[in-house]
C-alpha cells in the first residue's frame, strides 16, 4: 500500500495547475470522441468514466484505448456476469443478501478507496460465484458515475470534473471469516478466472492493496486455489492478517472500516442499504445498451477472452 513519506510538493502555481487540468481535459474530450465514434466500442460513455480509464493509465492516451477495449470486450464475452443484470432479479436479490458487499464513503490519506466484502450468510450453498461477480460489478459502475472525493459541493449537473476527485486506486478488505473448505466447492473456476482477469487488467481503477482478514488456518489452500488465476504483482500486494485486526489498523484509516471493525463509517447494514440504493438509483444506465453493448465485438483484437 502507497506509504505517506510526509515528503509533499508544493500546490502547482496557478498557471501550471491550469495548464495541467488543460491537458488532461482535452485528452478526456478527444477519447470520448474516439470511443463513441469506434464500431468496436459501445455507442456511449460518460466523460467522468471515461476520465478513470484515462486517470489509471497515468494520462496516457494509447494505454487509456487499450484499457478501454480490453474492458468492453471483457464484457461482450461474458454478458452473464457484466451486461445480463437487474437488480430485481430472484438470483441477485438472493445475492445480495448473503453477501455484503460495501464501497466505504471517502478515501484514504494516500487517496485510495476501500472496497469491503464478506458473507453476510455462511452456508457454503448459498455461494454464487456469478451472482457475486455481477453484483461487484454493478456496484462498480454506479460507483463510477460519481466522484469518490465528497466535497459537500454536489455532483449532479452542475459539477465540473476534476481529475483529483477520483481515487487514485483501490484497496480491497475480504473478511473470510467463517470461510471453510466446503464453500471451495461452490467457487466455479471459470467465473474466478474471468473476474480475476477484470479486475487485475481491465478495471479502471488500480488495486493498491488487498487485505484478507479473519483468515482460517487452513489458509495455504485457499492461497494455492487463488494463486494461478493471480500475477505476482497481485500477489505482492495481499496482505494475510491472521492475529486480529490490530495489523490492518497501521495500513487503513481506522475510522473508515465499520463500526463492526472498531470503526466510525456505520454499520455494515446501514453502507450496504446505501451500495444496494445507488443500484437502483442507476437501474436505468445499468441497464441501457447503449453503454454496455458492443456491436462489432467479432473484429475485436481483444475477442478470445
Amino acid at each position: 500500500m502507497d506509504k505517506d513519506t510526509g515528503d509533499k510538493e508544493s500546490p502547482p502555481a496557478p498557471e501550471t495547475a491550469s495548464s495541467n487540468v488543460a491537458e488532461w481535459s482535452d485528452k478526456l474530450a478527444d477519447l470520448v470522441v474516439w470511443f463513441e465514434a469506434n464500431p468496436e466500442l459501445p455507442e456511449k460513455i460518460e466523460p467522468i468514466v471515461m476520465l478513470r480509464f484515462l486517470k489509471c493509465t497515468g494520462f496516457d492516451v494509447e494505454s487509456t484505448k487499450s484499457l478501454v477495449e480490453l474492458n468492453y470486450s471483457m464484457r461482450n464475452k461474458n454478458p452473464h456476469l457484466f451486461m445480463d443484470r437487474n437488480i430485481e432479479d430472484e438470483m441477485t436479490a438472493k445475492g445480495l443478501r448473503v453477501s455484503d458487499l460495501l464501497v466505504l464513503p471517502g478515501v484514504t490519506p494516500q487517496g485510495n478507496k476501500l472496497i469491503f466484502f464478506r458473507m453476510a450468510d455462511l452456508d457454503p450453498r448459498t455461494r454464487n460465484s456469478v451472482e457475486e461477480t455481477k453484483i461487484f460489478v454493478m456496484m462498480s459502475d454506479a460507483r463510477f458515475r460519481k466522484p469518490d472525493v465528497e466535497r459537500g459541493t454536489g455532483s449532479g449537473a452542475d459539477y465540473v470534473l476534476d481529475e483529483a476527485d477520483i481515487a487514485v486506486g483501490d484497496v480491497q478488505i475480504v473478511d473470510i471469516g467463517g470461510y471453510t473448505l466446503r464453500h471451495l466447492a461452490h467457487v466455479s473456476i471459470f467465473v474466478l478466472r474471468v473476474y480475476m482477469k477484470f479486475l487485475q487488467e481491465a478495471y479502471p481503477s488500480r488495486l493498491q492493496a488487498m487485505h484478507v482478514i479473519n483468515c482460517p488456518t487452513y489458509l495455504d489452500k485457499l492461497i494455492s486455489m487463488m494463486s494461478p488465476f493471480i500475477r505476482e504483482e497481485v500477489r505482492n500486494m495481499i496482505k494475510y492478517h491472521t492475529e486480529g485486526l490490530d495489523s490492518l489498523y497501521k495500513e487503513v484509516p481506522r475510522d473508515m472500516l465499520p463500526d463492526e471493525y472498531g470503526g466510525k463509517a456505520g454499520s455494515v447494514a446501514e453502507l450496504k442499504a446505501r451500495g444496494i440504493q445507488s443500484i437502483r438509483d442507476n437501474a436505468a444506465y445499468l441497464s441501457d445498451e447503449r453503454y454496455w453493448k458492443v456491436a462489432a465485438q467479432s473484429k475485436s483484437r481483444w475477442s478470445w477472452f
